[in-house]
């Protein structure tokens, strides 16, 4: 309109002019996504219906810009010739003393309008001014570059943020050898000191599960016996502490307290989301420790734990596996059992029987004729807390092939001996597990010093060679989603420069938007690096969007000066007025994306901490990528791109077929 075109010429023309721009732009975006939706594993699972959500929103906006945008700009910009003029070129028209004051909203947008175009302005002639110093400006970029990689090992790496998900979930093993009214009371007493640690009104419920039942609820519990307990603290909304806070808090006062000394209590905060990530486990580092005996495998793992302990950040670090359980193991003597009639299964029976239930061993059923409904039909001893080792021998022991009873104390002995609280199993074999809580760490770089430290046992020769020992849980699902994302961010970019270079029909000017990717990583490394933000999944499916965009931005320049070429211009001219045209799109985009996801940036609400990572992330690296993008695209291109003569390939070389389109009176 600024041309002197009508509304209807205008609408159109700058349709046509960016169809095809934005169309290499939409599926730069979505073929960058491809990859990640594809990829096998968790990442996949993870970012699929976003992948899915992005791509069909972004064919709908394009549709709709393409379709209802250019028909109600031909409705509704008319009028605007005086105001879009005066943004594009200088007017210098006397002014009319009858004519109504503009209203407020006017003269805003015109105090806008020269604003913009005098930044505009003070943009083109720095550009101009860095082409003749090309060489220095892109040996800075390249420093730069370079130092901002270098704040990689200072970030550090974790699989997933993590998220004030307002609860607290204790594992506490308690002597292996206490029953369940012992291990009660030990509760009881830290119970109180959560009460006392966590204000009354910044937690909304302490919820205690003790024991084990020996039935099939056993499945749906980590404790291994009546000495273990599980305890759930819900915080309230209002709270002045984040959850990971408070399990610092107790953590120590726990440690500091002699009560609790003999107690081993573990902490997890992640919640439901970070539970479903790390398989159930409630430690993000797990050593696993295979092959050899028994005994190797849990004298390694004390020395694992003792060294492991060493390493600064490490929290709450626990074999898992106990070997100091009390047993009573009982043995039939089978020949006084046959002489009496019984089978040693039937002397079993009884025992079971006598402790529990007979429910264990024997089901019986019975339906009631009324109603249809099965029962369970059983048979147990009245319950007794008091129950003793002479009370079992006292039971009488009884079959089908038996003529008098006879008491237990006449089949069987009793024999007293230590053994394992739990058995865990990988790929059938038995391994035992050091599992490890971070403290003021990531994840990344506390599982290298870890690494380290069984390294050096390793070497010491104080883990014999049969023994396996090895980094599993979060840490390496964290690993191998890396270089799934990793993989997927490679073969995105090689497809975005693949589809750009038939639509370009050039292998150059593809590769001059290529170079913006790594622009925005600059941004996004020193973005994390200020917020004490870490690597994670979230900020490189952030780096993998911020392709999409920069890639879009380049788009719009290097066609714009393609097209100049065309008509003409000299390659260093056209680099310059394209990027000056295309400064306020470029701008725009940068403003509309950066606004949109401040918010999230900085992290406002509590919940919100899973997503801040991918919006810092994208900010970060807009904010480096688009402003060096202005003036390392244009320097690339004169200097990949030379002067030839005969028409340059433009992506709008399908629309330059003339329409008869009212033309208005151009403005002279």
């Amino acid at each position: 309109m600024a041309m002197g075109k009508n509304s209807v010429r205008a609408a159109y023309d700058a349709a046509g002019e960016m169809t095809l721009p934005v169309l290499v732009a939409t599926l730069a975006t979505m073929i960058v996504l491809a990859p990640i939706a594809l990829t096998p594993g968790l990442g996949g699972f993870l970012f699929k219906p976003l992948a899915l959500a992005v791509a069909f929103a972004m064919i709908g906006s394009y549709v709709l810009a393409f379709t209802v945008v250019p028909a109600l700009c031909s409705k509704m910009l008319r009028g605007h010739h005086h105001l879009a003029q005066g943004a594009g070129h200088e007017v210098a028209d006397s002014p009319d003393k009858s004519a109504t004051p503009p209203s407020v909203a006017a003269r805003l947008s015109r105090g806008f309008q020269s604003g913009l175009a005098r930044l505009t302005h003070r943009y083109e002639n720095v550009l101009r001014s860095t082409m003749d110093r090309r060489g220095l400006v892109l040996g800075v970029v390249a420093v730069v570059l370079l130092g901002s990689l270098l704040l990689v090992p200072f970030i550090g790496q974790e699989f997933f943020p993590q998220v004030d998900a307002g609860q607290i979930t204790m594992t506490v093993r308690c002597p292996s050898h206490l029953r369940l009214d012992a291990t009660e009371k030990r509760i009881a007493v830290l119970e109180q000191l959560i009460e006392e640690q966590i204000p009354p009104d910044e937690r909304k419920m302490i919820v205690t599960e003790m024991g084990l039942n020996p039935d099939w609820s056993s499945a749906y519990t980590t404790n291994a016996g009546q000495q273990d307990a599980i305890i759930r603290i819900q915080l309230t909304e209002e709270r002045t502490r984040t959850a990971q806070q408070y399990a610092v808090k107790l953590r120590h006062a726990i440690a500091r307290d002699d009560r609790f000394a003999e107690m081993d209590v573990a902490f997890d905060t992640g919640g439901m989301v970070s539970a479903a990530l790390n398989y159930g486990a409630s430690s993000p580092i797990d050593i696993e420790i295979d092959g050899g005996t028994a005994a190797q495998r849990a004298a390694a793992a004390r020395l694992v734990k003792e060294r492991v302990a060493e390493v600064r950040g490490t929290a709450d670090v626990r074999v898992v596996q106990r070997n100091d359980a009390p047993y009573m193991v009982i043995k039939v003597n089978r020949t006084e059992a046959a002489r009496v009639g019984l089978s040693a299964r039937d002397v079993a029976m009884q025992v079971v029987t006598a402790m529990n239930s007979s429910i264990a061993l024997t089901r019986n059923f019975w339906i009631d004729p009324k109603s249809g409904n099965q029962y369970f039909v059983a048979v147990q001893y009245p319950e007794d807390p008091n129950f003793k080792l002479d009370d079992l021998k006292n039971v009488f022991a009884t079959g089908t092939r038996q003529a008098h009873p006879v008491k237990l104390s006449s089949l069987v002995t009793v024999e007293q001996q230590s053994s394992d609280v739990e058995l865990n199993h990988v790929n059938l074999r038995r391994v035992t597990n050091v599992m490890v809580n971070a403290e003021g760490r990531d994840i990344g770089g506390l599982a290298t010093d870890v690494g380290r430290a069984v390294d050096g046992l390793r070497a010491e020769g104080t883990i014999p060679e049969a023994v396996r020992v090895n980094l599993k849980g979060e840490y390496s699902r964290m690993q191998e989603s890396f270089a799934s994302l990793a993989v997927g961010l490679a073969l995105a970019a090689v497809l975005v420069y693949l589809l750009m270079v038939p639509l370009f029909r050039s292998f150059a000017s593809p590769l001059v938007i290529m170079f913006t990717v790594p622009l925005g990583l600059i941004g996004v490394l020193v973005t994390l690096f200020l917020t004490g933000t870490t690597l994670n999944v979230q900020s490189e499916m952030g780096v993998i969007f911020l392709v999409g965009i920069v890639v879009a931005n380049g788009v719009l320049l290097v066609d714009f000066a393609n097209k100049l070429r065309n008509e003409g211009v000299p390659v260093r001219e056209a680099a310059v007025r394209a990027a000056a045209t295309r400064f306020r799109p470029i701008l725009m985009t940068f403003l509309a994306t950066s606004l949109d996801l401040l918010p999230l940036a900085l992290g406002m609400g509590k919940g919100n901490e899973m997503i801040t990572p991918l919006a810092r992330a994208v900010v970060g690296g807009l904010i480096s990528a688009t402003g060096l993008t202005l003036f390392v695209v244009p320097i690339l291109y004169s200097l990949f791109i030379r002067d030839r003569q005969g028409p340059v390939p433009s992506l709008n070389d399908a629309l330059a077929a003339p329409i008869d389109i009212p033309t208005g009176h151009a403005h002279p």
